[in-house]
């Protein structure tokens, strides 16, 4: 992998070129940082990191520090998990299909033999995260008195909603390791957006009518998003 100084600083980038890019870019997330250059175009990537210096390591420190609150969780029967904002114990269970009661996260003894403890708790939080975020946005959307599209739940790494112009819903699964009132914020939100593109006031109200703990959700979302990522490693 090639490396660059930037003000004294070895920073590790990767270079990807691409069809669709039109001009060169630079993509950081907490995993890397890559250079987007278009397909069949010389371009000095190092000049490019070197002339934004200053936002690439702003944004660097940023997700340093972003992945350094990653917790580092172990997949393995006995360990603490967050499930709706409590620790819920993973057990391993004879049954054929994982659940999750009881304050423990049953994973079927059946199910591990093809897939990893890890595997199966994502499988399981995916399944759990669909029921219940279908079911919230069939509440607010009634309540809004507006049509949606579809609704898909992504693996996404910091992002935790989205609404497209086409009234697609997109959630983070990993929102249901958050509290309760944070995932009802989250669904209200871009529920609202189908309504308000913009984060007018009357925006806001929307908000407010829906989940009138927004504010102590949005604080929550600030201090505490990097104990949602489920693992340092969460792919594209």
């Amino acid at each position: 992998m090639p490396k660059t100084k930037l003000d004294g600083k070895e920073i590790e980038y990767k270079v990807k070129e691409s069809k669709r890019a039109s001009k060169a870019r630079i993509d950081i997330d907490i995993n890397k940082l890559r250079v987007v250059v278009p397909q069949k175009r010389s371009l000095n990537p190092e000049k490019l990191l070197k002339r934004n210096r200053e936002w690439v390591l702003e944004k660097k420190s940023k997700y340093d520090s972003y992945r350094e609150q990653i917790p580092d969780r172990e997949f393995k029967e006995g360990s603490k998990f967050p499930f709706l904002g409590e620790d819920y114990e993973i057990v391993i269970s004879d049954k054929n299909k994982s659940s999750i009661e009881d304050g423990k996260i049953k994973i079927s003894k059946k199910k591990i033999e093809k897939n990893s403890i890890k595997e199966e708790i994502e499988n399981l939080y995916r399944e759990e995260a669909r029921k219940r975020i279908k079911e919230k946005v069939e509440k607010y959307t009634d309540q809004l008195g507006k049509d949606h599209n579809k609704v898909y739940i992504r693996n996404q790494k910091t992002k935790w909603g989205s609404c497209s112009g086409k009234s697609n819903l997109s959630f983070n699964w990993m929102l249901l390791m958050a509290p309760k009132y944070v995932l009802d914020y989250v669904v209200a939100h871009e529920c609202a957006h189908l309504k308000e593109r913009g984060h007018s006031k009357s925006f806001w109200e929307k908000v407010g009518n829906l989940v009138p703990e927004y504010k102590k959700a949005i604080n929550w979302l600030k201090e505490n998003s990097p104990k949602l990522v489920f693992s340092p490693e969460v792919p594209n």
